[in-house]
């Protein structure tokens, strides 16, 4: 049976080179406080502290990358590298910057600091059977498709239905060549699943959590600030078998200066 790779040979890119429109504020929203530190810090500790990683390449916007400090004390380096016009090139970029040992590759949002511990390692452990896997939540609200003036024009079976997220796990050679072939085709997708969908590949879906949020909004930082900074409204993140705090949430937090935090253990 194939196992997981070892860390020198798994990097991550890390897209966060967004202006952040739907946040507005002094600074960009990688760069927002959460929780007593920058919220793109709390990202990188939570992929680089569970031994999985060997190397992240951060995309970030031009004008940030030579003057970037990633947070002191972390376990893996961190290579800077130039965003593109749209996340698919900063993707590229953020890969092209990662060294010839990596062979497996973790892409992860810069705009989600509460990933889960066990996630990455559940992800990697998914894609080694094709090349691919990706963290994803089942769709548990009605769809509705909407159609002209905003009325509904159908209900859309939710059955099938999941809802990406982030880590999104491949194989080095197989997203290289699925960025060269949207690149020839002219193709763009919104994650990196979707060029390895279209280049055939079959990418497996791993169950991810509802608190693996992407910050978009003012309301989305709220909830997070909420789940760092108040243990008692985290209580929906417990594990089912009791009050758990996890040791990894607890040691970042404690570095960050900010208050611990309880966390869900998806495995």
């Amino acid at each position: 049976m194939t196992s997981i790779p070892p860390a020198e040979k798994v990097g991550a890119v890390v897209p966060a080179a967004g202006g952040g429109e739907r946040l507005p504020g002094p600074v960009a929203k990688q760069f927002r406080d959460l929780g007593g530190a920058p919220l793109l810090h709390r990202t990188l500790w939570r992929l680089a502290e569970e031994g999985r990683v060997g190397c992240i390449a951060l995309v970030l916007p031009a004008s940030e990358v030579a003057s970037f400090e990633p947070p002191a004390g972390l376990p893996v380096p961190v290579l800077p590298v130039a965003g593109g016009s749209e996340r698919q090139y900063s993707v590229v970029n953020g890969l092209s910057a990662l060294p010839p040992e990596v062979e497996w590759v973790i892409v992860h949002d810069g705009a989600r600091p509460l990933l889960p511990p066990g996630l990455v390692e559940a992800c990697l452990a998914g894609a080694l059977e094709t090349g691919a896997a990706i963290a994803a939540l089942p769709v548990s609200d009605t769809v509705k498709r909407a159609g002209m003036g905003d009325f509904i024009e159908a209900t859309v079976p939710r059955g099938d239905l999941w809802l990406a997220q982030t880590p999104q796990v491949s194989r080095r050679d197989l997203l290289e060549r699925s960025f060269a072939l949207a690149a020839a085709d002219g193709f763009e997708g919104t994650d990196e699943a979707a060029l390895l969908e279209a280049m055939g590949i079959r990418v497996r879906l791993i169950p991810g959590s509802k608190f693996n949020i992407k910050i978009t909004t003012p309301e989305d930082l709220e909830m997070a600030e909420a789940y760092l900074t108040h243990p008692e409204a985290a209580a929906p993140l417990i594990t089912g078998d009791g009050t758990q705090t996890s040791q990894t949430a607890q040691a970042q937090t404690a570095r960050a200066g900010a208050p611990p935090v309880i966390i869900r253990e998806d495995r």
